[in-house]
């Protein structure tokens, strides 16, 4: 591959890059980054400046502002991140395939192993159905809905 060739190039050697748990963790991030991103973009593009100053004009350090401040304003865009990213990487398999070369295991290659490998349709389903639950799990977790707010955005 090229990146091999570019290793090898540098000095590094002939190390294998594809197929290993790395490549596994680096193309998942890859993926998944923006689906991270982007909400908590879009909640930080709608916090008031102004709260921010008057942390700040109160006394608050940079690290107590964030936390007190800006983490609790933005906190549904981080649970929407979670959410966009958590629960399709539960089910990844056709990443394993590709670039872990089956080597790394996930629910998601455990459902398809037990499916098409080991005609165990019992323990697939049990896996399917626990990876199911999981996610409502999470949905319910990390609901953005607050208590006293209605559909249209309005309290009661």
């Amino acid at each position: 591959s090229p990146i091999n060739a570019f290793l090898a190039a540098i000095g590094i050697g002939e190390q294998q890059i594809l197929f290993t748990n790395f490549s596994f963790i680096f193309v998942s991030v890859y993926i998944f980054i923006p689906f991270m991103i982007l909400p908590i973009f879009n909640a930080l593009d709608k916090l008031n400046p102004a709260l921010i100053d008057a942390a700040r004009d109160l006394g608050a350090s940079r690290i107590t502002t964030f936390r007190r401040v800006i983490i609790p304003l933005t906190m549904n865009g981080i649970k929407a991140g979670v959410q966009a990213v958590f629960i399709p990487a539960l089910s990844l398999f056709m990443i394993t395939r590709l670039i872990a070369g089956n080597k790394v295991i996930t629910l998601g290659t455990a459902i398809e192993q037990q499916f098409l490998v080991a005609q165990n349709w019992g323990m697939g389903s049990t896996i399917a159905v626990f990876l199911i639950i999981v996610m409502f799990i999470i949905m319910f977790l990390t609901g953005s809905k607050e208590k006293g707010e209605t559909q249209n955005g309005k309290t009661k």
